[in-house]
């Protein structure tokens, strides 16, 4: 009788080490847009194993794909996700102030955009973010747009008065506008179609994106403008975040992949890609410095008027960027 007493008692112990060890460890979801087999959505997967590891296993992120950003967005701001990664302009819904980041032509370089990124712009948006419930951990990459056309357009010239999809975004509005283009506002759904029939001629895209689109069949023309580039944000809703122990949420944050080692890997993506498309027969046009500032001086007079127009909150993140660019230039000379 003692004997099975106390094999019944070791029995309950262990349960109850099992089930404390299970209400230990958490787990959430991070929304996004990214999908396998996509090399973003690998990436993503980077980010989640990460928060894993540095929690030592008590925080276990799961990935859940959300098609619009914007709604992601709100999910996550609601509770009903714990995380989620964005572009600015999915962000911007929420958070409109952010998309100044992807303004056409306001970086005038990659070593300049990531140094003002890093040491500028995040924590201003970080404060943003917070203003919404948000916590910003981190802003990696998610390439920048160029223009791709059912024609040979790798000069600005050649896009005057041809019919162009133009986004919701103003960014859009402010590029294809600036270089005298017939802009037709059109969703991203009915792109496709567009170019199929000729109601547009032209449209602007990241290569990875648009390299695995029925747009790279139909319009194969395309040119590496840089123009617009797109940060990819990593937050958490701040409630659930505060939730974790200061121990968790320090490990965590101090585990967190380098942001540089993201991009360097990114663009050494887009390149391979970049090649395998060229090699199928596509037609890509990659630009020098000189080149691709015929089409930044286009924009500039326009970007400039538009930012006069600015709210204050994106006023501030404007000069901060324009704060980081002076110190960078002082840098490099």
């Amino acid at each position: 009788m003692l004997r099975r007493l106390i094999g019944l008692a070791s029995l309950v112990v262990v349960a109850l080490g099992v089930a404390g060890h299970t209400h230990a460890q958490e787990h959430w979801k991070l929304g996004s847009i990214m999908r396998p087999p996509s090399f973003g959505a690998a990436l993503d997967a980077e980010f989640r194993q990460a928060i894993g590891k540095a929690s030592g296993g008590k925080l276990v992120v799961e990935h859940q794909f959300v098609a619009n950003e914007q709604e992601m967005v709100q999910q996550v701001v609601r509770g009903r996700l714990h995380m989620g990664a964005t572009s600015a302009f999915g962000a911007g819904v929420t958070i409109p102030d952010a998309t100044v980041v992807s303004l056409p032509y306001v970086w005038s370089s990659e070593a300049q955009r990531r140094y003002v990124t890093d040491k500028y712009v995040f924590p201003q948006l970080k404060k943003m973010f917070a203003q919404k419930g948000l916590l910003l951990l981190a802003i990696h990459e998610a390439g920048y747009n160029g223009v791709f056309c059912k024609f040979a357009c790798n000069t600005p010239a050649s896009i005057k008065g041809v019919k162009a999809r133009v986004s919701p975004a103003a960014a859009s509005r402010i590029f294809w506008q600036s270089l005298g283009a017939n802009g037709v506002s059109l969703p991203l759904s009915e792109l496709w179609p567009g170019l199929e029939q000729n109601l547009v001629r032209a449209a602007d895209l990241p290569f990875p994106f648009y390299s695995v689109t029925p747009g790279a069949q139909s319009a194969p023309h395309f040119v590496a403008t840089h123009h617009l580039h797109h940060p990819w944000m990593y937050f958490a809703n701040k409630r659930a975040w505060d939730r974790l122990s200061a121990g968790t949420r320090k490990a965590i944050l101090a585990g967190l992949p380098d942001p540089n080692s993201v991009r360097d890997r990114w663009f050494e993506d887009e390149a391979k890609k970049l090649k395998a498309f060229a090699a199928k027969g596509g037609k890509v046009y990659l630009l020098s410095d000189a080149q691709r500032a015929e089409w930044q001086k286009l924009v500039e007079p326009t970007l400039l008027k538009w930012v006069k127009r600015l709210s204050p909150g994106s006023k501030k993140l404007f000069e901060e960027i324009q704060k980081g660019k002076r110190e960078f230039a002082a840098m490099k000379k």
